[in-house]
């Protein structure tokens, strides 16, 4: 058995604390959101009852990661992003028989809609639980020249980046001010496929955050290069421009949450068994009851009238799940099940158009338009920027096929990356910092805009930042003889 197959062994409060996190996890929704529904006229049958199964499910698999208490980010993000946006809103709404886009949902629709949500629960849960049989160990690692050079050339764009987005006074104002301001500069039309505005944009974020994360990594890594002034003093600029691109008023939520997780799990300290459990429980409590009040700088209240979309003005956190669509992915998992019963399924096209995202579609007229489009469509919702979760995108194109493909495949995909973050902090290195050590916490952050969907608006970001983290590498033996040494006790674990 290796030292990455070996669990970590909890005593006294590292026990107890899970124990005490699963509670929350089962009672704060209970009373928030399913009593005061049950109150008042709840709908009862098997389409809550899959609900309720999905809850249980999700946080008993919280539970489970913060046993064994090892940085899986990606698992454990997918669960927490399951357990709130699924599972919770899902019975939620089931009991009321309400949901955040007002659309009329039958049983059967209803029924269909639990049966395809735990479906992929299980394929990903599958998934998840696959190992190559031979784990390789890291073989790429963090160049320190490139990663300042990129630091540094993130900071003489910056002039430019600031000014195309609007300037400061946009960038500490509102998303919409610098919707704005790329739209009076042209940069952001229909004409223009929003490719020019966008595709700044993405540059903007990804490269200032990527260029911050890998520095950041290095320093801590390697002492040497911790002392040097020129790379202290880089750093700091660093920290300063992510604070003004990468905020969470001018940018969307989860962009702000990619940010912020990308540090965190980054930290060797939110592996240590009480600290990754205090993250788990508070950061689920913090997507049901933090999440939709952060979204005050989002829009003018003109642009929420024009959209009819509600702002923060329930006076009860069940009002959000049931009236805002930041609780809608659910339901958009079941709009999807409409949309392939009238048009049928479309057989990769979708997928195909997200793959070739970078395509011009002044080439390809008939190119798919955003999965969110063709849900909005359905039930004459004229606001698009909807939830395409990856239970709707994997039925759209394949149906059952596509759900278990989809999530099974997330799974298997999620376990490697945790694998081999776990390994890059298990190997002794000689100081090197392995590619997985920084790549994995950047993608694991990015993970929940890949679950909310869709994936054509989420793989600009994507593709950038495994890019830049790519060229930041280079390919190396993890030792001269070309074998482990001897792995030291993972950070937490408690022998």
């Amino acid at each position: 058995m290796t030292d990455l197959d070996t669990p970590t062994r909890l005593t006294g409060m590292q026990f107890l604390v899970p124990l005490l996190g699963y509670v929350v996890l089962l009672a704060v929704p209970t009373t928030l959101f399913f009593v005061p529904v049950l109150e008042a006229q709840p709908t009862l049958g098997v389409p809550a009852l899959l609900f309720a199964v999905a809850v249980v499910y999700s946080a008993t698999r919280l539970l489970g990661l913060m046993w064994q208490a090892r940085p899986q980010w990606l698992t454990i993000g997918f669960w927490i992003f399951t357990y709130c946006w699924i599972a919770v809103a899902g019975l939620t709404q089931a009991l009321a028989d309400a949901n955040p886009l007002g659309v009329t949902l039958t049983r059967d629709d209803q029924l269909l809609q639990g049966l395809v949500v735990l479906v992929g629960m299980i394929c990903f849960d599958v998934g998840s639980r696959v190992r190559p049989a031979q784990p390789r160990p890291p073989r790429r690692f963090l160049d320190p020249r490139r990663v300042v050079l990129l630091g540094w050339t993130s900071v003489v764009l910056s002039p430019l980046f600031v000014l195309v987005l609007g300037g400061p006074a946009a960038l500490l104002s509102s998303r919409e001010a610098v919707t704005d301001s790329l739209s009076d500069q042209g940069l952001l039309s229909a004409a223009s496929g929003d490719a020019i505005g966008g595709t700044l944009a993405t540059v903007a974020n990804v490269l200032t955050y990527i260029a911050m994360l890998t520095l950041g990594k290095l320093l801590v890594d390697d002492r040497v290069l911790r002392r040097v002034v020129s790379n202290q003093l880089l750093f700091a600029l660093l920290v300063g421009l992510n604070l003004l691109i990468n905020n969470p008023i001018s940018n969307s939520r989860f962009w702000a949450f990619t940010v912020i997780l990308g540090v965190l799990y980054l930290w060797r300290r939110t592996a240590r068994p009480l600290m990754l459990a205090a993250f788990v429980t508070g950061f689920a409590m913090a997507t049901l009851v933090v999440f939709p009040y952060l979204d005050a700088y989002r829009v003018s209240e003109s642009t929420a009238r024009q959209y009819n979309v509600r702002l923060n003005d329930f006076s009860n956190p069940v009002d959000y799940v049931l009236a805002k669509t930041d609780y809608g992915s659910v339901t958009d998992v079941g709009i999807a099940l409409r949309v392939t019963d009238q048009h049928g399924f479309s057989y990769g096209e979708q997928l195909l158009g997200d793959v070739l995202f970078w395509f011009p579609r002044a080439l390809w007229p008939d190119k798919p338009v955003n999965t969110t489009v063709l849900i909005a469509h359905q039930i004459g919702y004229e606001f698009t920027n909807l939830d395409s979760p990856l239970w709707a995108e994997g039925w759209i194109d394949f149906g059952w096929v596509g759900v278990v493909a989809f999530l099974g495949g997330a799974g298997i995909v999620a376990r490697r990356l945790d694998d081999s973050l776990l390994r890059a902090r298990l190997l002794a290195l000689d100081g090197r910092t392995p590619l997985a050590a920084v790549g994995v916490p950047a993608i694991a952050g990015y993970e929940f805009i890949l679950l909310r969907g869709s994936l054509l608006q989420a793989m600009a970001r994507i593709v950038v930042m495994v890019g830049l983290l790519w060229l930041l590498s280079r390919r190396e033996n993890p030792l001269p003889d070309d074998e482990p040494s001897p792995a030291p006790a993972l950070e937490g674990a408690s022998t």
